[in-house]
């Protein structure tokens, strides 16, 4: 946009001293490539031993540069490249940002570096929001809005978003949707429950608005482009989350179970350690229908099982709960029909494991409903692309191994295309606190440390493409699985591609990059949050041939500032992990800082 001579020339000396400070923290030369490092990669802290040190290393020049960040960033404009310039490939990530995201990127990464900072932000961003201090929740906004909810949010709308999601596809890089509206903390008591009763109904609506506008954006792509957008579902967002948490203690009670560790039957897989994995029979409580009774039996169970985690005082379902989880049940079947409608995947959020007992029963309910292949021979058929619902497989549970296999299993037992995402899992410190201040039997259900996860994860990485390869030789390819890689460890991304060219999904061309078989295409993608990791993102999306369905994907959380807040400061704690070690928020900022430098200078 065009500024004054008087405000350009400010806006040039802040540029300086920015730069300055950026440089004072850059390497002068950054690394242009690295070594394949080890697969199981040492257990990482969230903090160093000199933490106290690096926050009053990093704190002065951040709180310094905010202020002259909000002033740069509304009036420099993108540094595109000239027409006579313009390459023929894609611009990379950073090539296509502007000199002031880059700033307000440095800035964020740079205080995501501070010690302590990410664990209070959700304290500190509700008391500066909720405060009687008259224009500090105004102050607050705007310095969020222009720092994190700009890194890490595209927009409040799904239209917002479609220029992002637009730039992204000229990339070769495909959009997963999340509407990440949270409820206001801030609400009285009295006013919680008609509140959330009223919240819970917008997101509903939301969730519609949003596969439409989705499925817009989807028809205007060239045909042999759609289908790469999906939307992932937020379930506790449209019921009262304890509802699925008693729900779950009862499916516990109720599902078969053995104390051994070896299979019922040599056609059943083993025991799935807590919290299990579902069975047929679940939908008897999460989707029970007026043929099946009122169901009075299930409010009385009671019962300790110490294998599976639950104790005597864990509260089952009351009475109207019954009620309430068929209505869910039957909001997920519209939901699930809008998508199909609409040609947008739709993928299943994973919770707290003390409610994911119920929302694996609704994953596996809605993939027996909406993943059959159509009729062979039919129209439906020619255009059948694979599995329209994705469940979300946490590596970090120690069920993750058995739960798999068992998923799998029923998809094929039920005839059915298993849509996966595949990610490592971000609850864990409040997994483990639970399980151990209410005295739970047993090691709580997370791996020991990170390296146990990665191996974790690496090796159902492994089981998913071998798999895929099984199925699509099979006599029945239709059902084959598709699946999401949800990783940011570059570790991970090489085994897919190694896994990939090891089974013969894919070809290794002589320039290096990876053609996928034509079965195979539209069936495998890779997944980083928006606003990090933009470096893997491009090499993915650059690693393969773009056959119109990308490989590289963004997920991409959207809603209004005031309801994402929440959203973002909940968001930092959970992957705080990412963010830490030599391929976190430090390294980011160190990318992000020798842009800058290379542009300045």
């Amino acid at each position: 946009m065009s500024i004054s001579p008087l405000l350009a020339r400010s806006s040039r000396v802040l540029s300086r001293t920015s730069s300055r400070l950026i440089s004072r923290y850059t390497p002068s030369s950054p690394s242009s490539s690295s070594s394949i490092r080890s697969l199981v990669t040492p257990t990482s802290s969230g903090s160093s031993s000199n933490g106290k040190s690096s926050s009053r290393k990093y704190l002065p020049y951040a709180l310094i540069g905010i202020p002259a960040s909000l002033l740069i960033m509304p009036t420099i404009s993108a540094e595109s490249p000239s027409d006579e310039d313009k390459p023929v490939k894609p611009l990379s990530s950073l090539e296509a940002s502007s000199l002031s995201s880059l700033i307000r990127s440095y800035l964020v990464y740079t205080l995501i570096c501070t010690p302590g900072l990410v664990d209070y932000s959700p304290t500190i961003l509700h008391s500066f929001t909720h405060s009687f201090i008259p224009g500090l929740k105004g102050i607050t906004e705007y310095i969020v809005r222009l720092t994190f909810f700009g890194q890490f949010v595209p927009g409040e709308t799904v239209e917002e978003c479609l220029p992002t999601m637009s730039n992204l596809h000229e990339r070769g890089v495909g959009s997963m949707l999340n509407y990440s509206a949270e409820a206001d903390l801030g609400a009285s008591p009295a006013e919680e429950v008609d509140l959330e009763e009223q919240a819970r109904e917008e997101r509903l609506q939301e969730v519609f608005r949003a596969l439409q506008k989705s499925g817009e954006f989807e028809k205007s792509l060239p045909e042999r482009d759609r289908g790469a957008t999906s939307f992932a579902l937020k379930v506790t967002g449209l019921i009262d989350p304890p509802i699925l948490t008693r729900a779950s203690t009862t499916l516990l009670r109720c599902r078969p179970l053995t104390y051994s560790a070896q299979p019922i039957s040599a056609n059943s897989p083993p025991q799935v350690p807590y919290p299990g994995t579902p069975q047929s029979t679940d939908a008897r409580i999460v989707a029970r229908d007026p043929s099946m009774g009122d169901g009075k039996e299930l409010l009385s169970l009671n019962g300790v099982l110490g294998s599976m985690g639950v104790l005597n005082t864990d509260e089952g379902l009351r009475k109207g709960d019954l009620e309430e989880l068929s209505n869910l049940w039957g909001k997920l079947k519209k939901i699930g029909q809008a998508a199909k409608d609409n040609g947008i995947v739709l993928l299943v959020d994973a919770e707290y494991t003390w409610m994911q007992p119920a929302l694996d029963a609704y994953t596996t309910l809605l993939s027996a409903e909406f993943n059959i292949p159509p009729p062979k021979g039919s129209e439906e058929f020619k255009s059948w692309r694979g599995p329209l619902i994705y469940g979300t497989y946490q590596s970090y549970l120690t069920r993750q191994p058995t739960h798999l296999i068992a998923a799998l299993k029923h998809a094929e037992d039920n005839g059915y295309a298993l849509g996966i995402k595949l990610v490592r899992g971000a609850y864990f410190d409040k997994e483990r606190k639970k399980w151990k201040n209410e005295g739970r039997e047993g090691a709580d259900p997370i791996w020991p440390d990170k390296s146990a996860t990665d191996s974790s994860y690496n090796g159902s990485l492994n089981t998913v493409i071998s798999t895929l390869s099984t199925q699509l030789a099979s006599k029945k390819p239709e059902l084959a699985l598709s699946v999401i890689f949800g990783t940011h460890n570059p570790d991970s991304c090489d085994l897919i591609c190694d896994g990939l060219k090891q089974v013969g999904l894919a070809t290794e061309l002589p320039d290096g990059r990876l053609q996928l078989r034509e079965d195979v295409q539209g069936k495998v993608g890779v997944a980083q949050l928006y606003g990090m990791k933009d470096d893997l993102t491009d090499k993915m999306a650059a690693k393969f041939v773009f056959d119109g369905r990308p490989i590289a994907i963004k997920y991409i959380a959207y809603g209004k500032l005031a309801e994402v807040m929440p959203f973002l400061g909940r968001r930092a704690i959970e992957n705080k992990s990412l963010m830490s070690g030599d391929q976190g928020a430090a390294a980011e900022r160190r990318r992000v800082g020798s842009e800058i430098w290379r542009r300045m200078f």
